[in-house]
């Protein structure tokens, strides 16, 4: 909260920003009442089409790239999309990945409709593209395939999609494994580094239709000006520039299996440093593990856009109770152990000490440019003449700085 807001101020504030929370909750939850609102099994696709918005019908429109359509009115457009959406099938499958037809291939084989324990964007981009719908059948929430949609897909010849399916999912994996480390890669790296850990350049009009696709299913990545970037970047122009005060310095090199697994929603690197900090948090704390984990996932994110130690102390102040200096002092450890071990985007994927500022940056970069190892002990940047705070009782330059 801003101190400088009068004791008063900052009561309208939290009472203002307290009835916004409100207002969203009861917004959510009129969206998920209709979201399951009952529906007819089996589903004939004209029926249901009708029973959308006119907005709900340009989005199916819209991204199944239906032409000579934008004017029409409602009941018009629901006549072409019933025709489009079974015919128009191959279009959407040709850019999937394996989790995408797997969720097809389930409700087709439970005749078009099954439940499975989707998010709402996913749920929202089957709804999208006309192929899958929600509600309540016989008293439980079911996703159900209209049976045009059914027919077209049994129709099929399946098989023909499954290596298409496979090199997608490792090219979206890879992306989103790329981007969760390194932040923000423009188009030329991306299909550099994708050459280096699958042996061949990507078709690059595939590529992105493969890409563009995804971001809309899992959200993990977005597109700008910058190139593409993990979503949780929210100024990709500054890790460009990050990067480029560090030319000299190569993108840390993982393995396509480390990428892989970065490039699965809600990776979340669980390095020693890390987990010591969640077991602290809900040993401490009455919390569950999970909730520790998810305040520790925010102090990872705080460092990774360039948040100082000290500022992370302050954000924990606020959320947990730190009633002693021993507690404080504790604390303040494992936000440097933090703070060094994890995996910056500034730094091209580096820890800070894996990175020596002084012999691998540029003299050039300035200070801007520069990988700070922080002292546990003075929460301070290491100097190379300084005892490594590694604990090794060598200097910084003879041990984790060499």
């Amino acid at each position: 909260m801003d101190k400088h807001l009068s004791a008063k101020d900052q009561k309208m504030l939290l009472n203002a920003l307290g009835k916004l929370k409100e207002t969203q909750e009861i917004a959510e939850a009129k969206e998920e009442e209709k979201r399951w609102s009952p529906i007819e099994v089996p589903l004939r696709l004209a029926d249901h089409l009708a029973t959308l918005t006119k907005a709900d019908l340009t989005a199916i429109r819209v991204n199944l790239d239906i032409k000579g359509a934008s004017s029409l009115k409602k009941q018009d457009l629901c006549d072409k999309l019933s025709e489009q959406i079974p015919a128009l099938l191959p279009n959407p499958l040709a850019a999937w990945d394996e989790t995408r037809h797997q969720v097809m291939q389930y409700l087709a084989a439970n005749d078009g409709r099954a439940y499975l324990p989707l998010g709402t964007k996913q749920l929202q981009y089957f709804k999208e593209r006309g192929l899958i719908f929600t509600g309540t059948w016989n008293g439980e929430k079911t996703l159900v395939m209209p049976q045009e949609v059914l027919e077209a897909y049994r129709a099929l010849e399946l098989s023909s999609y499954r290596e298409a399916s496979r090199r997608n999912t490792e090219w979206i994996k890879l992306t989103q494994g790329l981007l969760f480390y390194y932040g923000t890669l423009d188009l030329g790296s991306l299909e550099k580094l994708l050459e280096e850990h699958t042996g061949e350049l990507p078709r690059l009009k595939e590529y992105l239709d493969v890409i563009f696709d995804s971001i809309s299913f899992y959200e993990e990545i977005k597109q700008g000006a910058e190139g593409f970037s993990n979503i949780r970047v929210f100024d990709p122009a500054k890790v460009k520039e990050e990067h480029a005060l560090r030319s000299e310095v190569p993108f840390r090199p993982f393995t396509k299996d480390e990428l892989i697994a970065a490039g699965e929603p809600n990776f979340v690197d669980a390095n020693p440093s890390y987990q010591a900090f969640v077991e602290l948090i809900d040993r401490c704390y009455s919390m569950s593990r999970e909730e520790a984990a998810h305040l520790i996932d925010e102090c990872v994110y705080a460092i990774r856009i360039g948040q100082t130690p000290n500022q992370l102390f302050n954000f924990l102040q606020h959320q947990l109770e730190i009633k002693d200096l021993e507690m404080v002092k504790a604390i303040m450890d494992h936000i440097v152990r933090l703070h060094n071990h994890t995996r910056q985007w500034a730094l091209k994927g580096y820890y800070p000490t894996e990175l020596s500022a002084q012999q691998r940056v540029p003299a050039a970069s300035g200070p801007a440019g520069k990988a700070d190892v922080i002292s546990f002990a003075t929460r301070k940047k290491v100097g190379r003449n300084d005892p490594c705070p590694c604990g090794s009782g060598k200097k910084y330059k003879k041990c984790c700085g060499s």
